[in-house]
């Protein structure tokens, strides 16, 4: 979820906080997002483009699944997290690496790297974006014929919530959704990426729903409790919240804690995959 917008700013930024969240992020859905590069046959010697790789961690996944023989490039928006990438590329014996800082809504995606791969990765990155043609364009451009995309966006971001006793938090969804749209975002583009695909002469192969759902024991509690969290701030820096309904939020999450029956589910995500034509 790391959410550009205009000036190469991001909507939860790239502090400690986000970044150890977006550590966490990572371990909680790689399972989900390996199961995605097998249906796109990503694997050794694979040449693959993570569109919006942030500090870098499915970078790192996938180069230890594509091996020496492959390749992973990187585009980033934050010229601090395409640093983290390449610093954590280099960790492991992979300097070769190459993580372009691009905004992809200022332009066509850059002509060397026209034809290049054999598969995209994308991740929480059409959400935020003005308009997702561009991007889906930039994916269309990056694949050479026969080379797959792969994309993890939310479908119905509305599902987000605490039962019970949630009233505070489905507040919350309703803000954030708000502020994405503020931006030019869309929270369920995920709907609108088939028919966007079909335009730029992709073909939709498979269409996974993923739901996922926690209870206060579950490592997994800590990720869309922590999103919480972290993004009731943000609401509160642009005015859209006061620290009031901030405390409020919080003791409601606090409180869910101590129930064993309470539970968050999190935002509904479709992956799907596509083919160059």
């Amino acid at each position: 979820m790391g959410a550009p917008r205009p000036g190469h700013e991001y909507v939860l930024g790239t502090h400690g906080a986000e970044r150890d969240r977006l550590a966490l992020q990572h371990s909680l859905w790689v399972d989900e997002a390996r199961q995605g590069w097998r249906a796109a046959g990503i694997g050794r010697g694979s040449r693959v483009l993570d569109m919006g790789c942030g500090p870098g961690h499915a970078m790192e996944a996938l180069l230890a699944l594509v091996g020496p023989t492959g390749g992973v490039t990187g585009i980033e928006l934050s010229p601090e997290f395409a640093a983290q990438a390449r610093a954590r590329a280099a960790s492991h014996a992979r300097p070769d690496v190459e993580v372009h800082e691009f905004d992809l809504m200022s332009g066509p995606l850059p002509k060397p790297l026209h034809g290049a791969f054999d598969a995209v990765w994308c991740r929480w990155v059409a959400m935020f974006v003005r308009d997702p043609s561009r991007l889906v364009r930039a994916v269309h451009d990056a694949l050479h014929p026969g080379g797959c995309v792969v994309f993890h966006e939310y479908v119905h971001y509305g599902t987000y919530g605490l039962h019970p006793h949630g009233g505070r938090v489905r507040e919350f969804v309703e803000h954030a959704m708000a502020s994405y749209a503020a931006e030019g975002g869309d929270a369920d583009v995920g709907r609108r990426l088939p028919a966007l695909l079909a335009e730029s002469g992709m073909e939709v192969s498979s269409l996974r729903p993923i739901a996922r759902v926690a209870r206060p024991s579950d490592l997994l509690w800590n990720w869309p409790a922590g999103f919480i969290r972290t993004y009731s701030r943000r609401l509160l820096e642009l005015g859209r919240v006061d620290e009031s309904w901030v405390r409020a939020l919080n003791e409601e999450l606090e409180r869910a804690v101590a129930r064993a029956e309470s539970m968050l589910v999190a935002p509904t995500v479709l992956e799907v995959v596509a083919v160059r034509r």
